[in-house]
């Protein structure tokens, strides 16, 4: 150890399918966001939900959501090898259903094998 820390690594390979469709051809992300994620989880199975929003900046107080990204998955873990397969896809929402959306349609799926050296 050096200092007092492990020094670890991890790599991981696979294919994954991703395409996203905009409504403009430069889409600048929110620097303000809020992110829940679960799992649930035993010694060699983990399966887990992401929920991601970015929201507008404003000068107000309201509330102004701006794109939403949801992710599942599931990984299953053999020593210091996991596979996993992710579906991620993202959406453009508005504060009001009469708002005028702006953001990007995205989508993917992984399937990767992933090798660390810290199990």
């Amino acid at each position: 150890m050096l200092l007092g820390m492990l020094l670890w690594f991890s790599a991981s390979f696979g294919l994954q399918e991703y395409g996203e469709i905009y409504e403009h051809t430069y889409y600048e992300h929110s620097p303000v966001f809020a992110e829940i994620e679960i799992h649930a989880e035993n010694e060699w199975l983990d399966i887990y939900g992401i929920y991601k929003n970015e929201m507008d900046e404003t000068d107000t107080w309201m509330f102004a959501p701006q794109q939403d990204y949801f992710t599942v998955g599931a990984t299953v873990l053999l020593k210091s090898v996991s596979f996993t397969f992710e579906h991620e896809c993202g959406h453009p929402v508005g504060a009001s259903p009469f708002e005028e959306l702006s953001g990007s349609y995205s989508g993917y799926n992984k399937i990767f094998i992933t090798f660390d050296s810290k199990k």
